[in-house]
């Protein structure tokens, strides 16, 4: 089938030389992407604990620390070969004009069409998160830090996101429309089924390296590739003189992928 046959098409290309002369060019960021079945992708090779003041109204994270949370199964538990299903809020830029305010369909046509793959998989999940954050709130006290100013329990867009599961992996790889594309120089062809409009072909380039694995010889724990997150809202309630954190407070989880590309 040729493009000129396709209801609709994206030429999702890693380099310059598969699309038509002429065509825009959009750019697609798989770091810290949700891959379905896996979490989020690490680009930050964070670890478990890991813990970040989130500023929900400007969409801005900040590295405070890593807690020391408890492993629920010491060792981890062992996944094997595991791969997600489908690949959601990738970054994406230079959007061409005739796709103005589709962003997310674009977005969930590549990501359909999109899978992470992560070999020799260890999964490693921690609780007693509450409990190590009201351990480091102490220990900033006894540092002589003020703690309201850290982690601003008295504002209301202020959340903390800690790193509380990981999968690591010995080698972890993403796939678009069918082809390795871990390596920034392959070329991919993904067809989109975007309803209404004229067929259109873009150049797709990510510039960004997804790669994630222990490197040959290396010993030690592999890195951790994937990691899922607790989001706790800091409060002080009416007659407790201790910071609380909340479970399950408001927040726009869909923008948290985002957050974590601006540490970057």
């Amino acid at each position: 089938m040729t493009l000129t046959r396709l209801p609709l098409f994206l030429c999702a290309a890693l380099a310059l030389s598969a699309c038509r002369p002429g065509t825009s060019a959009l750019n697609a960021n798989f770091q810290f992407s949700n891959a379905a079945g896996l979490g989020t992708q690490n680009a930050g090779l964070y670890e478990p604990g890991s813990t970040f003041l989130w500023n929900i109204s400007s969409n801005r994270l900040e590295f405070l620390d890593t807690i020391s949370l408890t492993p629920i199964t010491p060792g981890g538990v062992s996944a094997g070969d595991v791969s997600s299903t489908n690949v959601a809020e990738m970054g994406i830029s230079g959007l061409p004009e005739s796709l103005f305010g589709k962003e997310g369909l674009v977005k969930a046509s590549i990501g359909a069409q999109s899978r992470f793959v992560a070999k020799g998989a260890l999964r490693e999940d921690y609780n007693n998160t509450i409990t190590a954050l009201a351990a480091y709130v102490q220990e900033q006290v006894e540092a002589g830090n003020n703690p309201d100013l850290i982690l601003h329990p008295r504002e209301d867009e202020f959340r903390i996101v800690v790193i509380r599961s990981v999968i690591r992996a010995t080698d972890s790889s993403l796939f678009v429309g069918g082809t390795d594309s871990s390596d920034p120089n392959k070329v991919v062809d993904v067809a989109l089924n975007i309803p209404g409009g004229e067929a259109i072909a873009l150049r797709v380039r990510v510039g960004t390296r997804t790669a994630c694995g222990r490197s040959e010889g290396a010993d030690g724990k592999a890195p951790a590739c994937f990691f899922n997150v607790q989001v706790l809202d800091p409060e002080y309630e009416e007659d407790n003189p201790r910071m609380q954190f909340l479970v399950g407070s408001n927040y726009p989880a869909d923008n948290l992928p985002d957050a974590f590309r601006s540490l970057r």
